[in-house]
């Protein structure tokens, strides 16, 4: 059976590439994506779409300019060892912005790509690796391709990543491949370079140059062009900043592909003019903005080296002289790979390895993949402090790679496999003591919900979730023995545990909690905020003194709006999140309510015909209610008590496609980047 001449949802494209993975999983633009496939919606987006794209074709104006541009919420999640990296969510006004430039200037970017590969690893292409939905009783319900025999005719195909990433997704699968190995035999040399602070240092303005230093296509660019119009676009989302790419959605690595495949061009063409010729002499590969260089010759190698420096320099990018490498081939393996290995081989040992056509013929009684041998804890948590302190600058993955061979074993459970044999909980408590001692090392955002996900595996067999009960107390001991990370923790990168605690009847001790409500007076985070309200709920008191103390927040932050350009200021985020709070009281919602008022009669009263419409959209969705007069809880942040936060993570952790279903709970859509 075909679906021919079905195409997928381009609303997709604002749940895979427009929000970053390090985000609490409460917030998300999945109930904006559900009410923009609405009709009236949809009957909105393609008149601003057919609109804008007259308007392109024209090229007498530049597209998107006017009062398009929006404040991202910044925040910064842990890089590395001690490093922050600063993270943008973009606002939803931006959000239909970059879905409208999409729509227009999709086919123009592709085809830039297909022609500046050149040296690249990691670029986008139309993907036909799509998915299928269906309703079903009021349910949605996602299905993989090899699936649609099954569904009829009235599926819709979605994608859960809207383009295709080629040929590499990952600088791991390429250091693993054949390309790889065969540079490293085809030629003496090797260098690995790569930009200074790359996104930071990109400067929107710099697109503009790319046509305007080929003088014959500047002559010929209309306002509409690309180039032209991703410096509008960029700082649009940005706040109008020209200065820096925003880091978090994957539409940032995909503009930055343009900038960087450009300057790849450029030094293949320089290096040919002077002799020296790719595959023959040399051959690059780029992985966003690692450079890996391979040669027949140290000269070779220097004269690459010095060509990205002087072409990169042109786009106001730099080389970082402090990490340039260079050696002859092979290439080393990194010190701390091998003595990591070791100790993820000791905890792979901690588990049988049945094939599941074996293990289904074992007798009941031995259906389970935990050893119930003596497992050296202690020795490996010594042995692990020692692989710390001489790798101090490799913390953040040494500790990624422990807790990802834990968690593969783990989630053989989704398998089919039981883990455990019976009653045999210690085994479970000391593997979860063992994931938490490693994660306090480096408690980043991905290995947060790592070690959420290992407990929610495990409390299938042991209910952990249960108040009160043995299991729950015995696993909120050993949680407390961590309490330090979370008073020390930064708070972007363990925000999803508060939902955790609160679904698994789990509270940390008073000290704890004023830490964390100290970090989050210092950070002011509008979703941080939230979560801790909702994590409050176990207590009466405590949930009213947290209450009452982000109302306060609230009334500080709305005061200092100024009417004019809400969504310029960073307060309005406060508006965003807590429009739809069934917690917090009518005069403050009646604020937000009349600040949406005012965006919107300011929008209608706008030159700008497609800005209206699509500031309009955004406060039709924040101003929904019910016909009694109540606000939906699911809006961009969800206050429903009606979620599955553990099992979400538990499923986003191992499936990064958007359209999949772990044991038929139904889950909201994710955007991932990698």
């Amino acid at each position: 059976m075909t679906f021919k001449g079905i195409e997928r949802n381009k609303l997709d494209y604002i749940l895979t590439d427009l929000l970053p993975v390090e985000l609490s999983e409460l917030f998300s633009y999945n109930p904006f994506y559900e009410f923009l496939t609405d009709k009236a919606q949809q009957r909105t987006l393609f008149d601003l779409t057919e609109e804008l794209k007259k308007s392109q074709a024209k090229g007498t104006n530049t597209m998107f300019q006017g009062n398009w541009a929006t404040i991202p919420l910044k925040y910064n999640i842990l890089k590395g060892s001690n490093a922050l990296r600063e993270m943008s969510l973009v606002q939803p006004l931006s959000v239909l912005n970059l879905y409208l430039f999409i729509e227009c200037y999709q086919k123009d970017i592709l085809n830039f790509f297909d022609y500046h590969h050149c040296y690249s690893i990691r670029y986008h292409k139309k993907t036909s690796d799509l998915y299928y939905k269906s309703r079903l009783q009021k349910a949605i319900e996602y299905f993989q391709k090899d699936m649609r025999c099954r569904i009829g005719k009235a599926a819709v195909q979605q994608t859960g990543k809207f383009f295709k990433i080629i040929p590499f997704e990952s600088i791991n699968a390429f250091s693993d491949s054949r390309l790889w190995h065969k540079a490293n035999f085809d030629f003496k040399y090797y260098a690995k370079i790569d930009y200074k602070s790359c996104f930071d240092s990109i400067y929107s303005h710099v697109y503009k140059w790319i046509i305007e230093r080929n003088t014959i296509d500047s002559k010929e660019a209309k306002n509409s062009n690309l180039f032209i119009t991703i410096d509008r676009i960029l700082q649009n989302i940005n706040g109008r900043q020209s200065n820096g790419l925003i880091v978090g959605p994957e539409f940032s690595r995909m503009v930055a592909e343009i900038l960087l495949q450009q300057i790849d061009t450029e030094v293949y063409n320089e290096l040919l003019i002077n002799g020296i010729s790719k595959n023959k002499d040399y051959t690059i590969f780029r992985y966003v903005d690692d450079i890996f260089i391979f040669a027949d010759s140290e000269e070779n190698i220097n004269k690459i080296v010095k060509t990205f420096t002087t072409i990169s320099n042109r786009y106001k990018l730099q080389l970082n002289e402090l990490k340039i490498l260079k050696s002859k081939t092979p290439c080393l393996p990194k010190a701390w790979l091998e003595r990591t290995r070791i100790l993820a081989d000791v905890i792979d040992n901690f588990f049988d390895k049945h094939k599941k056509s074996e293990y289904d013929k074992l007798q009941e009684e031995k259906k389970f993949i935990v050893k119930k041998d003596y497992f050296p804890i202690d020795r490996l948590k010594d042995e692990f402090v020692t692989l710390m302190n001489e790798f101090p600058a490799n913390r953040h993955t040494i500790v990624s790679f422990l807790l990802s061979t834990l968690l593969n074993n783990i989630g053989k459970i989704k398998d089919g496999y039981r883990l455990f044999a019976q009653n045999n909980i210690k085994k479970a408590l000391l593997l979860i003591d063992l994931a938490l001692f490693i994660y306090a090392f480096s408690p980043t955002f991905d290995s947060t919900r790592k070690i959420i996900s290992m407990i929610v595996y495990m409390s299938d067999e042991f209910n952990f979730k249960l108040k009160d009960s043995d299991e729950n107390t015995r696993l909120k001991n050993v949680i407390l023995r961590y309490a330090f990370i979370f008073e020390r923790g930064n708070l972007s990168d363990i925000c999803d545990w508060f939902p955790f605690f609160i679904e698994y009847n789990i509270a940390l001790d008073v000290i704890t909690e004023c830490e964390v409500i100290n970090n989050a007076e210092q950070i002011n985070n509008p979703i941080i905020w939230a979560n801790l309200l909702m994590y409050s709920q176990y207590h009466p008191s405590f949930f009213n003194e947290v209450k009452t103390k982000i109302e306060t927040v609230l009334e500080v932050q709305i005061a200092r709006m100024i009417n004019k350009e809400y969504m310029m200021q960073t307060e309005f985020w406060y508006v965003i999140v807590f429009h739809n709070c069934p917690y917090i009281n009518s005069a403050i919602q009646n604020k937000m309510t009349t600040i949406l008022d005012n965006i919107e009669a300011s929008a209608n009263s706008a030159p700008q015909e497609s800005f209206s419409k699509a500031t309009t959209m955004v406060c039709d969705f924040l101003k929904r209610t019910s016909p009694n007069g109540n606000k939906p809880l699911e809006s961009f942040y969800n206050w429903s008590n009606n979620r599955n936060i553990s099992s979400q993570i538990t499923y986003r952790t191992f499936q990064r496609t958007i359209f999949r279903r772990y044991r038929k709970n139904r889950y909201s859509l994710y955007a991932s980047i990698e």
